[in-house]
């Protein structure tokens, strides 16, 4: 029967091509990230910047660095970095944010900011006035009788986009500074308020960030951007004029020794019913070329080719066949299309 009695999810809970690591003890290698996450954590008044090639991990990274910032200290236990850690612990309000094709420029992140996602609840909600305090706002931000809340009413002029653009650079700024100050005074107990975007190099006019981090930074409210960049010039051109220390996490490629350790961890979830023999390992490591993404994609798929053949083991007749269905293009589509956006 061989591995017959071993859960086929569990395979898929192994290995994460798709999604970020979200439990710390899947989390493989990046100590020395890990570490500089930490210490930006320390670091009041600062900027994380997490950047990178696409499928190095940077969201897996900033993910845990939430949790570590929420008073998780599973992974600075399993890294040996405890001890830095401050003694009472960190205490963060966190609001990890994903940009989309919903948002187009800063407005439209203020907006997602302001009045939450699926993910997080509104900042409105952390205040004691709660409720109040939105429709506060509200009444504010209209302008000229219009009831957008993000839009001053126009007439045929066509100068929306300049209207636009000083309405969200100035009096909103203003706005959301007053309330991040009343969210701080009503949270005090708290270590922080640390606001993460990840995917914001997706974002297509970045015009007026800076001004915002630079208005609205403080010893409370921290801010960090995660995205796709070989240096943080490239993944916010803009980064000079913050003003303060920008703490950098560049992400570069994973050396195969942490590759392998992936392979490892995925091999304990499964309660070790199904191992990779030492050249199959290595013949994935190779050709994940330091993307532990590919690591993930491919010990994913020849996992399952063992399980299918009712084998404990991932041999090279299952590398040889996954092979095949990379160069046929016979991955499922979802994986292949990562898999070659990627490449790419």
């Amino acid at each position: 029967m061989g591995c017959r009695k071993l859960d086929i999810d569990k395979i898929y809970s192994a290995f994460s091509p798709a999604k970020e690591i979200v439990d710390p003890k899947l989390f493989a290698g990046r100590r020395e990230e890990m570490r500089s996450g930490i210490l930006g954590l320390l670091n009041r008044g600062g900027f994380l910047a997490v950047y990178g090639l696409r499928g190095v991990g940077k969201s897996s990274i900033a993910i845990q660095l939430s949790k570590i910032a929420k008073g998780d200290t599973t992974l600075p236990n399993m890294m040996g970095l405890s001890d830095l850690l401050p003694r009472r612990g960190f205490d963060f309000i966190v609001h990890y944010y994903r940009s989309d094709t919903f948002i187009k420029d800063i407005g439209d992140l203020l907006k997602r900011i302001l009045f939450g996602d699926e993910n997080n609840p509104s900042l409105f909600s952390l205040t004691k006035a709660g409720d109040r305090k939105l429709e506060e706002f509200r009444r504010v931000v209209n302008v000229e009788g219009s009831t957008g809340l993000f839009g001053a009413k126009l007439g045929a002029s066509g100068q929306e986009e300049k209207v636009y653009k000083n309405y969200v650079s100035d009096d909103l700024v203003q706005q959301f500074r007053a309330l991040l100050g009343t969210i701080q005074k009503d949270n005090h107990q708290r270590s922080g308020l640390l606001i993460l975007i990840d995917e914001f190099d997706t974002i297509l006019d970045k015009t007026g960030f800076a001004s915002i981090v630079k208005a609205c930074s403080s010893d409370f409210i921290r801010f960090g951007v995660i995205g796709i960049g070989t240096n943080v010039a490239e993944l916010m051109r803009d980064h000079t004029s913050i003003g303060r220390q920008i703490d950098t996490i560049n992400v570069p490629l994973m050396p195969p020794g942490e590759l392998h350790e992936i392979i490892k961890k995925a091999e304990h979830v499964v309660g070790h019913e199904i191992k990779f023999d030492e050249d199959a390992a290595q013949a994935i490591v190779d050709k994940s070329e330091g993307f532990p993404y590919f690591t993930h994609l491919l010990g994913k798929e020849a996992m399952v080719l063992a399980f299918e053949r009712g084998s404990q083991r991932v041999d090279m007749r299952d590398i040889e066949e996954l092979s095949r269905k990379i160069s046929e293009g016979r991955l499922k589509s979802i994986y292949e299309d990562l898999y070659h956006a990627a490449v790419g």
